[in-house]
């Protein structure tokens, strides 16, 4: 029966072990002269060509029997064999060391790099043995969005939002119908016709009142000639209130056949019949007069009387100059003098028209209101 080899004992160029450690450890005998003959070399084999000695030696070293069976390794270190039997040296596994490690900027590039695809494929959620098919069975993991861009989408959504309510708001405030003036009320209107005033304003019916300005209600009466100021006043949802500040007529001036009711700035208020003359005093000199500073002088007069005085007057005149007369329906005249401290001379002349001592009087002058004359 063929013994077999060793265990993990390759061959040597195809010879058989026995023939390749013989050569290799007789060459390698540092007390020997040389390599060893061939003739010394064929008396040593045996008929096989093999040493029946080293085999045995051999055999035993490995674990192998003399029927050629492997039975283990003997717990002993193996023993190197140098040229023969007679010379052995055991191995002192103290004495070895470790090979040193590969050094240089090349091994720890690639040391480096070796890591690097470590964590990537321990990082990696595919599957790392299928390459091919990473990509497709891999699954793509959405990070949740940060909280500054969360923060940054809310405050852009609740902008949108304001904008458009406030959008929604401007329409419906400005432009719906659901504040639009659908009552204009007119107060104050005693020499102005309210139909006129109500036509002056017909303009404002339906509009939003968030449109209309105080303002816009005053230019639209500036036409009415009878006004002088107005205040406006808003009633939502849909009232207006006008109220009207008439000009005060103080005199009338002769107009052809009928007589023209004006203030005390000289602007027409009305005209009416001579016999429909309202209680206030007749300037003479017509319309031509009103221009004048003798009007002037006079209407600055008549607005300064009382009006239970003003509607007793006759005429009024400015004969000489600046000084003004004033005549009332019982006959009786003031002398009133020029236009200064006019509002004293009206407290004085009401007092002494007024007065029983000055029933059968013909005339008053007030031109010195401290000293007055009764004649």
């Amino acid at each position: 029966m063929a013994r077999s080899l060793p265990p993990h004992q390759p061959s040597f160029g195809g010879r058989a072990s026995g023939e390749a450690h013989s050569e290799d450890f007789h060459a390698a005998d540092p007390g020997s002269d040389g390599p060893a003959s061939e003739e010394d070399s064929a008396a040593a084999a045996g008929p096989d060509g093999r040493d029946p000695e080293w085999d045995a030696d051999w055999d035993a070293d490995w674990g192998v029997g003399p029927d050629g069976e492997f039975h283990g390794v003997a717990d002993d270190p193996p023993v190197v064999r140098v040229n023969d039997s007679g010379k052995v040296t055991r191995v002192d596994t103290g004495q070895l060391e470790a090979a040193p490690a590969a050094g240089g900027r090349f091994s720890t590039w690639r040391a480096r790099r070796r890591a690097a695809r470590a964590e990537e494929a321990a990082g990696s959620t595919g599957d790392p043995g299928d390459a091919a098919g990473e990509d497709a069975d891999s699954t793509v993991l959405q990070f949740p969005p940060s909280t500054h861009r969360r923060r940054r989408r809310r405050r852009l959504i609740t902008l949108l939002v304001s904008l458009a309510a406030l959008a929604l708001l401007a329409l419906v405030v400005f432009f719906s119908p659901l504040f639009a003036a659908r009552t204009i009320d007119v107060e104050g209107a005693t020499l102005t016709n309210p139909q006129a005033v109500q036509e002056a304003l017909s303009g404002f019916q339906g509009v939003p009142l968030t449109r209309i300005s105080k303002q816009d209600v005053r230019d639209s009466l500036g036409d009415v000639p009878q006004v002088k100021s107005v205040d406006v006043v808003f009633h939502p949802p849909h009232t207006i209130t006008v109220q009207l500040h008439e000009r005060v007529g103080v005199a009338v001036v002769e107009d052809g056949d009928s007589l023209m009711l004006v203030d005390s700035e000289g602007k027409p208020l009305s005209t009416v019949a001579k016999a429909q003359r309202p209680d206030v005093p007749l300037v003479s000199g017509g319309r031509g007069v009103l221009s004048t500073q003798k009007f002037t002088d006079v209407s600055a007069v008549l607005a300064a009387l009382p009006a239970e005085v003003l509607s007793r007057l006759e005429s009024a005149a400015a004969p000489s100059g600046s000084a003004v007369e004033l005549t009332f329906k019982d006959g009786r005249k003031v002398l009133w003098g020029d236009a200064s401290q006019s509002d004293f001379k009206a407290q004085v002349v009401a007092a002494l028209v007024n007065s029983e001592a000055t029933a059968n009087a013909t005339q008053i002058d007030v031109s010195a209101p401290l000293h007055p004359v009764v004649k």
